[in-house]
Parts: C-alpha cells; sequence; structure tokens
C-alpha cells in the first residue's frame, strides 16, 4: 500500500487542551505598571489543539480530544478546528464550564515577557470521560498527550499500550510523568522542563546531550530536547544524542513555533521518516511559525515545509 493509501487508515489522536489565545505585541520595550501601545488578537490555541491543527495542515488525519465550556470561545474553537480538518467529535461541550483561554504579552522581538493561563476546564477531561470518546476506538491510532492533562488522565493513557508522544508543556506540569518514562514513544521538552524531571543541568549543548541520554535509559524511545534560539538535542534508543544549532531567522512571534516542531517531527515519524529528516522536517515547521503571528501558521502545508527545507538546505 503506497504512503498516499496507507494515510486514509491511520491516524493520530491528540490529547490536551483546547483553549482562546489572546495575545498582545508591544511596540516598544514594556515596563511593569505602565501601558504600551502595540496589537492585541485573538485565535484559537492550546498546545494539544495546535498540535492537532499542525498535523492536520501537514495532511495528517488527526483527531482531537478535549473539552470546552458552552460559551462563546468555546463555540469559536471548535469551528475553527473543524474547519482546519481536525476532527473534533471528541471535544466535549461542558454547561457551566469556562473555556480555557491563555493571555500572553509579547516584546517587541515577539519573546513572550508574562503569561497567564486558565486552564481550570480540563480538570474535567477524566478517565470516565476518555472512555466515552469515539477517538479512542480506533486501537491502531498513535496517541499525542500534553501534560495540561490531569494526573489520572495521563496514566490512564499511557496504560493503553499504544505508541504514545507526549509534550511536557511546563516544568510543574511535566512532572506527572516522571514515573511513566518507559511508556513514552516520542518524548518533547524544553531545556527547564528537562532540567526539573532529570534532576541535570542543561546549559550547555552538551548538557542537553547529556539529558537526552538520560532519558533513553529511562526507556524513552526518541527524546527532543529545545533549548530555545540556541537549538535543540534529540536521540534515539542505539544512537547516540546529537545537537542541532539553531539558524537565524526572524521572528514575529514565538508562540507555537514548539507546538509546530512537534507537529512536524511526530509527522514524519509517524510516515516512516529516520529521526533525523524528521528534526529537520520539525525545526523547518517551527522556522515558519516564528515568522507568523499567529500560533498556527496559516502558510504551513507540507509543500510549504518541503520548499523551506530546500531553500536551506
Amino acid at each position: 500500500m503506497n504512503s498516499a493509501l496507507s494515510d486514509v487508515f491511520r491516524s493520530i489522536t491528540v490529547v490536551g487542551g483546547a483553549n482562546m489565545d489572546i495575545s498582545a505585541k508591544a511596540r516598544s520595550a514594556m515596563t511593569a505598571g505602565d501601558s504600551t501601545p502595540g496589537t492585541i488578537h485573538y485565535s484559537a490555541g492550546g498546545v494539544g489543539r495546535n498540535i492537532a491543527e499542525n498535523l492536520a495542515r501537514l495532511g495528517v488525519a488527526v483527531e482531537l480530544l478535549s473539552v470546552v465550556g458552552d460559551d462563546a470561545f468555546g463555540s469559536q474553537l471548535l469551528t475553527t478546528t473543524a474547519l482546519a480538518g481536525v476532527g473534533v467529535a471528541s471535544v466535549f461541550t461542558l454547561p457551566g464550564e469556562r473555556t480555557a483561554t491563555y493571555l500572553a504579552m509579547h516584546q517587541p522581538d515577539g519573546e513572550v515577557a508574562m503569561a497567564v493561563n486558565d486552564m481550570g476546564i480540563l480538570q474535567r477531561l477524566t478517565p470516565v470521560m476518555c472512555e466515552q470518546s469515539p477517538a479512542l476506538g480506533a486501537a491502531s491510532a498513535w496517541l499525542l498527550l500534553d501534560c495540561n492533562l490531569p494526573e489520572p488522565t495521563l496514566h490512564y493513557l499511557l496504560g493503553l499500550g499504544r505508541t504514545v508522544v507526549v509534550d511536557g508543556v511546563s516544568v510543574a506540569k511535566c512532572m506527572r510523568i516522571a514515573g511513566s518514562l518507559a511508556r513514552i514513544h516520542l518524548l518533547k521538552l524544553n531545556h527547564l522542563e528537562a532540567a526539573a524531571l532529570s534532576g541535570l543541568p542543561l546549559d550547555t549543548p552538551a548538557q542537553c546531550e547529556a539529558a537526552v541520554q538520560h532519558f533513553m535509559d529511562q526507556g524513552v524511545a526518541k527524546v527532543i530536547i529545545s533549548h530555545g534560539a540556541a537549538g535543540l538535542a534529540w536521540g534515539q534508543q542505539g544512537a547516540a544524542p546529537r545537537f542541532r544549532t539553531s539558524r537565524s531567522v526572524p521572528v514575529v512571534s514565538s508562540t507555537g513555533a514548539g507546538d509546530a516542531l512537534l507537529a512536524g517531527v511526530v509527522a514524519s515519524v509517524w510516515r516512516g521518516w529516520s529521526m533525523e529528516g524528521a528534526i529537520d522536517y520539525g525545526v523547518a515547521c517551527a522556522e515558519i511559525t516564528l515568522s507568523s503571528t499567529f500560533a498556527n501558521s496559516p502558510e504551513l502545508t507540507d509543500a510549504a515545509v518541503r520548499q523551506h527545507m530546500s531553500a536551506t538546505a
């Protein structure tokens, strides 16, 4: 069966956060306690939802399992996500609940100055609710989990015996998988999350590589540790970890770049690419996203990524 036909019968189920992003970008350096001129816009977001949309944009059949409130933000999230090509039959609308919201303020260079997230609704995404999800009926589907999920839900999903990808999300939340590393096929962390989860320093490329090896020694098959503008370390069982230095690219906003990176890597590995090729593809996805105002770049397609890779080779 050729790859185009096999994609019809294979899928990835993403389980995680779906929220409305409110993003502000200042025109000049922000000063605490003062109002700064800039621009503000709303867009569909959430780590899990963003990764699902990016996967769909890259041509992968993907379902989202999440929760939203019965409010305007929830309705908009469902519509936007479905229009992007993501299956939303397993996104539950919960009466009386408030849709998760993420507020981020960016400096003029696009870096996040500060952010606040209101993700309380995800505590309602319990193992019992997951059992009711049509998306989990496909036993062959990969699972991609973000650590916004409650710890019992993470443990339940990790215990299903599927091929599982995990995004650490934050220093506090990644600790929820500390006892389940051997069940993870592909783990993506940033350097702060990796330091918290491993107890190792991650200030240099060599230290990042050592941390990758640490997680592989714990049973993870494939590991990615990003270190912001410095680059990323990656590795897989049976091969020595490596560090890839980032290229200098224009940055409009850094929000969503990590989600695009993971989506690109997962789409490639799922299709049978080598890990090295998958990293190249994922980095191209991240670079395209860095040049966009939106957490999910409208320019992100498989053809655009391949063209970007050719242009920067």
